[in-house]
């Protein structure tokens, strides 16, 4: 009651007619107001020294996000009022999101795959001074690359990962095309916890503390390691649909954080002395192994940036070295071998002013380097 007169206080003319305490963070006192015409508000105030910075960054975040909501086809909270209690912690009131949670299991193809990679492309979408006017975090590929190889040194310090999946990992570490991307504004945090349906819909989307630059493959690990497959490709049609310049790896990159979760849980619950949960942990790392060993697992390979130019180059020409046959004209097997032979010699002169065994991928983005500066989404 004490939570409800604060709130009221935080936003006059509201007459709030029902209450119900809600469990959101161990750090913030909360509950989910309703106003006598069916409207839903939150207040929330730090229970705590860290509930303030929490609160605070919270407000941060929506306040930036306030200037571009026009732009977001879905609903985040806004604030509607503050107030202090005796001790002066600031309390507010912010509109709620309403919605309810996503099942994956449940969800095929369709409208939610479509609204959920509309949503991701409007926030990457998002001009990055939303993010750096707003004194926020901002990486780098170089910073995400260095982030997930101490990820991966926490994980195999374990000694409970097997060895296969841990190559894996660091296999795909090493490649350092898989990590040539242009940071975006991404939410940081995507989950079933924070997503908001209406049926299959996505129309609200919470949880936005983690706002950043960085790379927006880290906003579809979700649903890339939870997800049924044919709805994530659905997505990522969508996605690509709604946002062409995002880069070729990004479902190699999306793939591989949402492996590496998996390792990071199993430390967190190895860290917390769970074992309930540690037992948990090891039986999901055991189904990626064995998916793994049976061959069933995504490849996390980069795109070869060589093999995309000389299939840019290789096709036009043999397109057009290939003669057009006309239904209503003979044409005997002898000319059909000069044909065949034709378009292999085609291929061989084209293999060979392609040839990469002293060029690779690194040399190429580092001759257009130095002969200019494109934008990344560019070199895509």
């Amino acid at each position: 009651m004490i939570l409800a007169a604060l709130a009221a206080d935080a936003s006059p003319g509201k007459k709030f007619r029902g209450l119900r305490k809600l469990d959101l963070s161990d750090n913030l006192e909360c509950v989910l107001l309703q106003t006598g015409d069916g409207e839903n508000f939150t207040f929330k105030i730090p229970a705590n020294p860290q509930g303030e910075g929490e609160l605070a960054v919270e407000r941060t975040v929506l306040k930036a996000l306030a200037s571009s909501s026009h732009n977001l086809p879905f609903q985040i909270a806004t604030e509607v009022g503050s107030t202090k209690d005796t001790s002066g912690s600031l309390g507010i009131v912010f509109t709620s999101v309403e919605g309810t949670e996503p099942d994956l299991a449940k969800l095929p193809p369709g409208a939610f795959s479509k609204t959920l990679a509309d949503a991701l492309a409007a926030i990457h979408s998002l001009d990055v001074s939303v993010v750096k006017e707003a004194g926020l975090p901002e990486y780098d590929s170089s910073n995400q690359l260095h982030q997930r190889v101490a990820e991966l040194d926490r994980i195999a310090s374990l000694g409970r990962v097997p060895a296969a999946l841990l190559t894996r990992w660091e296999d795909a570490l090493e490649d350092v095309g898989l990590f040539r991307f242009h940071s975006t504004v991404i939410h940081g945090g995507i989950s079933k916890d924070n997503l908001k349906l209406d049926g299959q819909r996505v129309v609200g989307i919470t949880g936005f503390e983690n706002l950043r630059v960085s790379d927006p493959a880290e906003d579809l690990s979700w649903i890339v390691g939870a997800g049924l497959a044919s709805t994530v490709e659905d997505a990522l049609l969508h996605y690509r649909a709604a946002r062409p310049s995002a880069d070729e790896n990004l479902i190699q990159r999306a793939t591989l954080y949402s492996e590496l979760e998996l390792g990071s849980w199993l430390a967190h619950c190895v860290e917390q002395g769970d074992a309930e949960l540690i037992v948990q942990a090891e039986e999901l790392i055991s189904e990626l192994r064995e998916q793994l060993e049976a061959g069933t697992l995504k490849a996390l390979r980069a795109a070869s940036f060589v093999g995309l130019v000389a299939g840019a180059t290789i096709l036009p020409e043999i397109t057009n070295s290939m003669p057009l046959i006309n239904a209503a004209e003979e044409s005997s097997v002898a000319e059909v071998e000069v044909t065949e032979v034709e378009v292999v010699e085609v291929e061989e002169v084209i293999v060979e002013e392609s040839s990469t065994e002293t060029l690779d991928v690194a040399d190429i983005f580092e001759s257009a380097e130095k002969k200019s500066e494109p934008n990344p989404d560019e070199l895509f």
